[in-house]
């Protein structure tokens, strides 16, 4: 598929292509001495390393490919690699991918880090495709190497299953189906007031931030919606420009500028609390664990002067400490507040604003890891959000990182089915890296309202909340106190909160990777698995996400008859096929019994989007291998 590769030659590097199979070839790039001074000085511009020429490639191959930028961007194109880096508004990402994909009739390549992820690019270029360390990266130690894998195989699963692994995930890292399930965050229902939120930034009338969703949360509590865990967002704390607060309806463009200290920001809080406290927030609902969101920090922050123990680079849009384990004291004061998860958000900004980070190699992956070991003495979690595609290949062997963020914030995008296919595509390789993942909060109400900005709820809730009860991850609602459709809520949960367990995320088919599967020519399908004693069950999930606005219909076929449920009618039938008919942002699902089965079991509840849940932590054994969807289901 892809043509033998042509060496870049640069003095002090050496390149290896070890060619041992015909379906796996490693490429590893090494500095054969103490190298400075090296790089372009772009990001996109790699040094050294191989070119696949465009002119040599096969015609007809399809590309999907992880851009390097916030939540993994996915990005397809055809064999002249018209991949779209700027896809809506606001949103643009260096001509660089890694992980990349390609299929070609029945063959599938993969392209994936093996050694140092931050320090290894593709670019996409009018040559073609370009592979070695990035420009930023100026400074390297002799024997300092990265490896690339190359992977040949018959479907995506079967090479993400060689990477993975590849990277050792297989042989002794931590399983994050285990590890995250220990955070309340994971495991229950919570509430979220970050961006698309009904409180982010917004209260409503006549009180602040804090007293609104004190409010809200006792609604939910009587209303018997059993909400366990809730997050506090940006708008808790100190910014160097700070956001407008007002009253319900969107807050004024502010650019979302820097940290300057992470604590209380007054006019958040209750004006006669005397000095604003998060233990107290904590305490007034009633108990809940806290997950509190930060973010990079300012250029002019005062920790630059006062954390004198610590060296900084400072940069023109963000500032960092060079010693990460400066950070501790963070911990410590979430801890004190009664929080148990950290979000680390605009990680993306961070990596592009703060260069030294990316001068020297290491840098990015010293300064995650040593979060994750300050949050284990702390008894903290994490969740990473707008993380590129090598933090979410180095979160896979940090411990405390429960969740991660695998598409834009919610309601980003005009057509929220943007967001929709952003998940199920990112959350291929997410599966495939043993991650939990979140969607991100949403609204549970259909009904919008009166109001113009649509603040009191969402015409797609239920596909919202479908893929986040299917994610296997966090399930977070936002809604406007009152607003919230309790029997939409409950479906993603049981009655105590408890998330019902699928085998991975919710992801996208091979077709609905690659070119027009990936666009406009047929419904988005997705699949996950719950793996159980007497089988492994298969959910399917079918959207019209196209911009073609008329109905839709299409298929999915298995290899032999099965049992399949309608969710939403409740028929059941024996098939080797589902069709669907879907007009513009319609959904289905389906559940699909094992081979031989031909009854929902005992436990089952259709009330639930998961119907039929995985077993429990005890019985991962049985489980199927995380990387892929089961082989007995095929599109």
């Amino acid at each position: 598929m892809l043509p033998a590769p042509t060496a870049r030659s640069v003095d002090g590097l050496h390149l290896e292509v070890d060619e041992s199979t015909a379906d796996r070839r490693l490429l590893r790039l090494t500095a054969e001495r103490d190298l400075t001074d090296l790089g372009s000085g772009h990001f996109a511009d790699p040094t050294g390393g191989v070119l696949w020429p465009r002119h040599e490639m096969d015609h007809g191959i399809e590309w999907c490919g992880f851009a390097f930028t916030q939540f993994a961007l996915p990005v397809t194109a055809g064999s002249d690699l018209d991949f779209d880096f700027a896809p809506t508004p606001g949103l643009h990402s260096p001509s660089v991918v890694l992980p990349l994909l390609g299929r070609l009739d029945d063959r599938v390549t993969l392209l994936a880090p093996l050694a140092a992820p931050h320090e290894q690019i593709i670019a996409v270029s009018e040559r073609g495709l370009r592979w070695g360390w990035h420009g930023d990266l100026a400074t390297v130690p002799a024997g300092f190497a990265t490896e690339l894998g190359w992977y040949e195989a018959d479907d995506v699963a079967s090479a993400l299953t060689s990477w993975r692994h590849d990277l050792g995930l297989d042989d002794g890292m931590p399983s994050h189906d285990t590890t995250s399930r220990r955070s309340t965050l994971v495991s229950h229902l919570s509430y979220w007031t970050d961006n698309g939120a009904a409180y982010w930034y917004r209260t409503e009338h006549g009180r602040t931030i804090v007293e609104s969703v004190v409010d809200v949360v006792a609604a939910l509590d009587g209303d018997d919606i059993p909400v366990r865990s809730v997050e506090i967002d940006s708008w808790w704390y100190q910014h160097e420009i700070p956001r407008p607060i007002a009253e319900i309806g969107y807050p004024d463009d502010v650019p979302p500028t820097g940290l300057m200290r992470w604590e209380p920001r007054a006019d958040a809080f209750a004006p006669d609390a005397g000095l604003p406290d998060l233990r107290s927030v904590h305490e007034r609902l009633g108990g809940r664990p806290l997950i509190l969101h930060t973010r990079h920090l300012s250029p002019s922050t005062p920790y630059v002067a006062e954390w004198v123990d610590s060296e900084w680079w400072v940069e023109e849009f963000a500032a960092q400490p060079a010693d990460p384990t400066a950070f501790r004291r963070w911990f410590d004061d979430a801890a004190a507040a009664g929080a148990t998860v950290i979000e680390l958000d605009w990680m993306m900004v961070t990596w592009f604003c703060v260069r030294a980070l990316r001068r020297q190699p290491g840098r990015a992956l010293d300064w995650q890891r040593a979060l994750d070991r300050l949050a284990g003495e702390r008894d903290i979690d994490l969740v990473w959000c707008m993380a590129t595609p090598a933090d979410l290949i180095a979160a896979a062997e940090l411990d405390r990182v429960v969740a991660v963020r695998t598409c834009d914030d919610y309601r980003f995008a005009e057509d929220p089915a943007f967001l929709w296919r952003w998940f199920l595509m990112v959350n291929r390789l997410a599966g495939a890296l043993g991650l939990t993942v979140f969607k991100d909060c949403f609204f549970s109400s259909a009904d919008v309202g009166d109001g113009s900005d649509a603040i009191d709820g969402d015409p797609h809730a239920e596909v919202e909340a479908l893929l986040s009860a299917l994610s296997g991850g966090p399930v977070g609602i936002g809604d406007r106190i009152g607003r919230t459709d309790r029997e939409v809520v409950m479906r993603t949960c049981d009655d105590d909160g408890r998330l019902r367990r699928v085998d991975r995320p919710i992801a996208a088919v091979d077709d609905c990777l690659f070119g027009q599967g990936a666009d406009d020519d047929r419904l988005t399908w997705a699949i996950t698995t719950a793996t159980r004693p007497d089988g492994v069950w298969t959910y399917v999930v079918a959207i019209h996400a196209s911009t073609d606005r008329t109905p839709i219909g299409d298929g999915f076929g298995f290899d032999g008859d099965r049992f399949v449920v309608d969710w939403r009618s409740g028929d059941a039938r024996i098939a080797d096929r589902i069709d669907a008919d879907l007009g513009p942002r319609d959904w289905a699902l389906w559940v699909v019994a094992p081979p031989g089965v031909t009854s929902l079991p005992p436990d089952a509840d259709p009330s639930r989007y998961v119907v039929v849940e995985s077993a429990h932590p005890e019985d991962l054994a049985r489980r199927a291998d995380a990387a892929a969807p089961h082989e007995a289901v095929q599109n």
